[in-house]
């Protein structure tokens, strides 16, 4: 029998990353850790699924994770280490929307720190433990397009074929500064920290892609959208379900484990390759 290929995924207790949890774990092929701030939330999905599926304690396991710390991250890392060594496939799924009009530069931090900084981090401090040809699916967003711009100069920059780590992080910090004066709207940022922080986290896969380590592994490196979907964050407005939200996603991690070029570091949306 073929060894089960293991997946990490964070926020997956609820929402689009309970429906990635809920498709993979009816395949013969995948054993899901859940990564996840709330561990008896956790546990109440994984026991769902589990009966529901009649599935093998094995199949679906747990470990507190909270993006938005350091100090979790760390602990995350250290007992993922101890007690499994090493995964095939990272899904980063876990972030926050806040549901106000306000805006203002605590509101901008608050979703940043997961969104962008947090992910980020949990990205290249997992990296070591990833498998040789392993993968990295982190949940971006359509609405992370350079479209919300309104500086013909940072759609440039964004866009920059070329673009590196350390372009994205400055990038980041002058939309927090502009936003702190006061001076975002004059220099081309919109008043949209979801959707700022979207369009970061999606333009900093595309400079994983050149990262040597991913290069070294053979690592895989994407960003998808799931689409608008009916969850906590979207609310019942939203066009899909959780189950065709997963789609995306899933198709990305069955994808065979070799680096396509045309599809390293690219934005998804519908299965398909789409330009920010």
């Amino acid at each position: 029998m073929q060894a089960l290929k293991t997946v990490v995924i964070t926020g997956a207790n609820k929402g689009i990353g309970f429906g990635i949890l809920e498709n993979l774990i009816q395949k013969q092929s995948y054993k899901v850790i859940m990564a996840c701030r709330s561990l008896e939330l956790a546990q109440k999905s994984r026991t769902e699924l589990i009966e529901k599926y009649n599935l093998s304690q094995d199949r679906i396991d747990i470990i507190e994770l909270d993006i938005s710390s350091s100090d979790s991250i760390d602990k995350f890392i250290q007992e993922f280490t101890t007690r499994f060594h090493s995964a095939d496939i990272l899904i980063n799924n876990a972030a926050v929307a806040v549901k106000t009009d306000d805006f203002n530069f605590e509101i901008v931090q608050y979703t940043f720190k997961p969104n962008f900084y947090g992910t980020v981090e949990l990205t290249e401090k997992f990296i070591p433990l990833l498998a040789q040809n392993g993968k990295i699916i982190t949940i971006g967003s359509q609405v992370g397009n350079t479209k919300i711009l309104e500086s013909d100069d940072l759609v440039k920059r964004f866009k920059n074929p070329n673009i590196t780590r350390e372009d994205v992080f400055k990038l980041a910090d002058e939309f927090q500064e502009h936003v702190k004066n006061n001076t975002y709207k004059q220099n081309g940022w919109p008043s949209w920290g979801y959707g700022i922080s979207k369009l970061l986290i999606n333009t900093y896969v595309k400079t994983l892609a050149s990262n040597a380590d991913v290069k070294h592994k053979h690592l895989q490196v994407y960003t998808c959208c799931p689409g608008w979907v009916k969850t906590d964050m979207a609310a019942e407005g939203a066009l899909l379900t959780i189950v065709e939200g997963a789609l995306t996603p899933v198709y990305l991690v069955e994808l065979p484990h070799e680096v396509n070029p045309a599809y390293q570091g690219q934005f998804f949306h519908l299965q398909k390759v789409q330009e920010l």
